[in-house]
């Protein structure tokens, strides 16, 4: 007589759920570094401001060197007195 019997390996312990860790925001979050690029379409110009402040203006004629060109100041005209 031959027995004959198929012993099944009992499935994996189910894996215990991950905790959600939740992080409270930052109670003193830095100020913003806030840039503004002003593009004058007429003459290629733009201006730079940084935080409220002029830092002054890419106009296109900076060395080729600069990668990224670096805003300089730059005398604006006075306005037309009509």
């Amino acid at each position: 007589m031959a027995l004959a019997s198929c012993a099944a390996a009992p499935p994996p312990p189910a894996r215990a759920p991950q905790p959600i860790v939740y992080m409270p925001p930052d109670p003193n979050p830095p100020p913003p570094d806030e840039w503004n690029l002003l593009p004058d379409p007429t003459t290629g110009q733009v201006d730079v401001y940084h935080e409220g402040g002029y830092v002054g203006s890419v106009t296109g004629n900076e060395p080729a060197d600069q990668d990224p060109p670096i805003p300089h100041p730059v005398a604006t005209p006075a306005p037309d007195a009509d």
